[in-house]
C-alpha cells in the first residue's frame, strides 16, 4: 500500500494525469498508457487529459469525475517543470473549474521536476546507444568490428538492468508468493505480471502451455517480431525490446486497417491481425485488449496454417474476453494465459518484457 492509497478514501478522491497534448495521436496514447498503469496503483478513478490539441480536456475530465461522485481530484501534471503553462494556464482553467463544481475540492500536484527516478530512465535509453569501453590492454587483432553481426547481437543482448526499488519489490513478492524455485522461468513471468498489476493473486491464475516460455524465449533470442494487438501493449514493450533489437509491431492504426474492418464487419483488431498474418509465423504474438484479434489469430491458425512462435493472451473484458482464452488453452498454439476476464495490455506487456529479460540472459549467457 502506498502512502497516496492511504489518502484515497474510496472513489471520493479520483486522478488526473494531465499532458500537454500533440497533434501526433501517439501521444494520447501514451498518456492513457500512464494513466492505466496508474489506476492500478491507486484506488481511486484515474483519467488521462489534454491541455490542448487531444480530447479529452481537463475541463471534460474534471466534469466527468465530478458527475462519477468524486468530491477531490488531484490534477498530476505530465511536464518537466513549471512553466508558463504551470504558472498561468492551468490554473486558470482550474480557476473556472473550482467555481463551476462547487463542492469539488481541486488539488494541483508538481510537476515530475528533478527526480532521481526520471534520472535512471534516461540512463536505461541512452544505455541501449552506448557503445562498451574496450580494454586498451586487449590486443587490436582481438577485438570484433562493431558493424559485424556476431557484434552487433551481443551489443543488442546486454543483461537489462533492475532498479534498487524494482527488486527489493521483487524480494517482497518472493516473500508473499514463496516460490519452490524463484529461478525457474515460468516464476518470473508470474513475478513481473504481479511486480506490474500489485496483486499476488494473479500468480495462481496464470497458465502455461508445455514449453511456452522456451518457445518465447527461443523466438527473443533469434530476433523474431514481437506483434502487439494494441498500442498500449506495444508502448510497454518498446522500450525493453529496443534495448535488446527486436523488432515490435502493431498495425491497429494502419492505413488500411479501418478500410478492411468496415468491409469484413469485424473489429480493427481483427482486420490488423489478418493483414499482419504472413509475418506472424515464428513471432511472439502479445494480445492484451482484443479478444477479436485472438479469435483471428486462432481462425488463421486453423485455416491457413499461421504460426507463431508463442502466443500472450490474456485480453481483458467481460465480451468474450474468457471465451477467446478458453479456445487458446484448447489450440495446440504455445501459449500464456490468464483464463476468465482479467489480463490486459499492462499484463501483456509484463510477460513479453520478462521473457526479453530471460531471452537476453540467455544469450549472455551462451557468449
Amino acid at each position: 500500500m502506498t502512502g497516496f492509497d492511504r489518502a484515497l478514501p474510496g472513489s471520493a478522491t479520483s486522478l488526473i494525469v494531465l499532458g500537454h497534448g500533440s497533434r501526433a495521436p501517439e501521444a494520447g496514447m501514451l498518456l492513457n498508457w500512464v494513466a492505466e498503469r496508474l489506476s492500478l496503483r491507486f484506488r481511486a478513478p484515474v483519467l488521462a487529459a489534454s491541455l490542448q490539441f487531444n480530447e479529452p480536456t481537463l475541463a471534460e475530465c474534471c466534469r466527468r469525475l465530478a458527475g462519477e461522485g468524486a468530491r477531490r481530484i488531484v490534477v498530476a501534471p505530465y511536464f518537466l517543470f513549471t512553466g508558463n503553462h504551470l504558472q498561468r494556464d492551468i490554473p486558470e482553467v482550474l480557476r473556472r473549474l473550482r467555481q463551476e463544481l462547487a463542492g469539488v475540492e481541486i488539488v494541483l500536484a508538481e510537476p515530475l521536476g528533478a527526480d532521481d527516478l526520471l534520472v535512471e530512465v534516461v540512463a536505461r535509453r541512452a544505455l541501449a546507444h552506448i557503445e562498451p569501453e574496450q580494454d586498451a590492454t586487449t590486443p587490436a587483432a582481438a577485438r570484433q568490428d562493431a558493424t559485424t553481426p556476431d557484434t552487433a547481437r551481443r551489443d543488442a543482448a546486454r543483461p537489462l538492468p533492475q532498479h534498487p526499488i524494482e527488486l527489493e519489490s521483487f524480494a517482497i513478492i518472493d516473500s508473499l508468493l514463496e516460490p519452490e524455485d524463484s529461478n525457474k522461468p515460468e516464476y518470473q513471468v508470474v513475478r513481473r505480471i504481479v511486480h506490474t498489476t500489485g496483486d499476488p493473486s494473479l500468480a495462481r491464475a496464470v497458465m502455461f502451455s508445455g514449453g511456452a516460455v522456451a518457445a518465447g524465449v527461443a523466438a527473443l533470442c533469434s530476433k523474431s517480431l514481437i506483434y502487439c494487438d494494441v498500442k498500449m501493449v506495444a508502448a510497454g514493450v518498446e522500450p525493453t525490446a529496443a534495448g535488446q533489437g527486436l523488432p515490435v509491431a502493431c498495425l491497429v492504426g494502419e492505413p488500411g486497417v479501418a478500410g478492411l474492418a468496415g468491409r469484413e464487419n469485424i473489429t480493427r483488431g481483427a482486420a490488423a491481425v489478418r493483414l499482419a498474418a504472413r509475418d506472424l509465423d515464428g513471432a511472439v504474438v502479445a494480445i492484451g485488449n482484443s479478444p477479436t484479434a485472438l479469435f483471428e489469430l486462432l481462425g488463421l491458425a486453423a485455416g491457413e496454417g499461421v504460426r507463431p512462435a508463442l502466443v500472450v493472451g490474456v485480453p481483458v473484458g467481460f465480451v468474450g474476453a474468457a471465451e477467446s482464452k478458453e479456445a487458446l488453452a484448447a489450440s495446440d498454439l504455445p501459449h500464456i494465459t490468464i483464463p476468465g476476464n482479467r489480463g490486459g495490455s499492462t499484463v501483456a506487456a509484463a510477460v513479453v518484457n520478462a521473457l526479453i529479460r530471460l531471452s537476453a540472459a540467455t544469450v549472455t549467457t551462451q557468449e
